[in-house]
């Protein structure tokens, strides 16, 4: 399967080795994270906890748009190797400081957070130039399947390191970090034969608006976009919703399933295998099915994660919790392709680092409301409510969707260049 991800298609390398540095870098974050969290819990409280989180992820969600901007502004590789050169110094500060320090320490890593936003949209911007547009969904998928590996291979590196060392985890997750840069120095030497002029480092690349104005490109853009903005909008619903899933899992598996750690692990292993299946499937999608596979994967998604939590049984629970992230896994591998179709090249960062920026910010907005919710309310019906709002949506994106783009969709996917819009 690990060959299927990573196999480049027609001669297009590149795509395995952003894929390599994608999986390292994911993989250096999990053990990181993991051995923070055990650091932090052995030391002080969980609400100390939930202060370092905040630390490490609010400064990157603020920073974000910026990120998107300077990814079409400059030289993405120059941004990729940069952004993993920053991260590995910040994951070696919080090595140094892990026993010394927790807000030092929480410092490092929301320093590391902010490196990590230049990542995901200059890594974009540099897949596109180096992939046909035709092989770009496909392409999409197999970096989609980055998240459901790393929650297997990521988690249990990480558990057990951080069992061992929590300093020694941290060193490790510093090494893969420095590995990332490598697979990308090797492909920052070849060309982007793909990179449309209106990228930065592409030839003929025009001259750039001042850096204030980028910064709401991407939003005026989207007025003009509507498939692009019907994405945007169900990220930021499902943000809401599914902000919360890693507490109504651990709360529903250690409650009403009695279970402990063998069967949270369990589950988690369901989780990033069955991500990869559905990215795999995903890819395996003819372009004009695309929308209709978005929609379904809403719909079944919702209904597998509602019936979850009707399972009195861990091995029930597993295999439901499986199809969900099927599901998932799909909405994962398609999410970037549907996006980003009608979007100009020069403007790809920005609205993929808004579409993250407002799912990200929702999803942290849902913590706390799910925080406060399961106080009066029982975990089941929590996740069933949150199910059939899953359903609700995909049924809404789909009767909402703009029949011209959807139309329009396939031919969007392979050109080239998708036509300029007023910015």
């Amino acid at each position: 399967m690990l060959r299927m991800i990573t196999r480049p298609d027609k001669g297009h390398s590149g795509t395995a080795r952003l894929w390599t540095a994608s999986a390292l870098s994911s993989g250096s974050t999990w053990v990181m994270q993991i051995s923070l969290f055990i650091q932090v819990l052995q030391e002080s409280t969980p609400a100390t906890l939930a202060a370092v989180e905040l630390i490490g992820t609010v400064p990157a969600l603020a920073f974000m748009m910026v990120a998107g901007a300077l990814a079409d502004r400059f030289d993405v590789r120059r941004l990729a190797v940069g952004s993993m050169v920053a991260q590995a110094l910040c994951v070696l500060g919080m090595a140094l400081f892990l026993d010394h320090g927790i807000w030092i320490t929480a410092a490092f890593y929301g320093l590391q957070g902010l490196g990590n936003t230049l990542w995901p949209p200059a890594r974009q911007q540099w897949l596109y130039g180096v992939v046909a547009p035709e092989a770009r969904p496909a392409a999409n998928a197999r970096l989609g399947s980055v998240s459901g590996t790393m929650t297997v291979v990521g988690a249990s590196l990480g558990g057990a390191l951080a069992g061992w060392s929590p300093v020694g985890a941290m060193a490790v997750a510093c090494a893969l970090q420095v590995l990332a840069v490598v697979p990308l120095l090797a492909q920052a030497r070849r060309p982007m034969p793909y990179a449309e002029p209106g990228v930065a480092g592409a030839p003929g690349a025009s001259a750039r608006a001042p850096m204030r104005k980028e910064l709401t490109a991407g939003l005026r853009v989207l007025r003009e976009l509507p498939l692009a903005r019907s994405v945007v909008w169900i990220g930021i619903a499902w943000g809401c919703i599914g902000g919360a899933y890693d507490i109504l899992l651990a709360a529903y598996a250690t409650g009403h399933l009695g279970g402990g750690g063998a069967v949270l692990g369990s589950l988690y292993v369901a989780d990033g295998v069955a991500v990869i299946l559905g990215t795999v499937l995903a890819a395996r999608f003819a372009v004009r099915r695309h929308l209709a596979a978005y929609t379904a994967a809403y719909v079944f998604q919702g209904l597998a994660w509602g019936a979850f939590f009707l399972a009195g049984h861990p091995v029930l629970a597993v295999a439901l919790l499986g199809v969900m992230r099927l599901a998932s896994g799909v909405i994962i591998a398609l999410d970037t392709t549907v996006l980003l179709a009608t979007v100009p090249a020069a403007v790809r960062g920005r609205v993929s680092s808004l579409h993250m920026t407002t799912y990200g910010a929702m999803a942290r907005v849902s913590l706390a409301l799910f925080g406060g919710l399961l106080t009066v309310c029982d975990v089941r019906t929590v996740g069933i409510c949150t199910g059939a709002a899953s359903v609700v949506l995909g049924i809404l994106w789909w009767c909402l969707r703009d029949r011209e783009a959807q139309r329009g969709y396939p031919a969007a996917v392979a050109e080239r260049e998708p036509a300029a819009v007023a910015a």
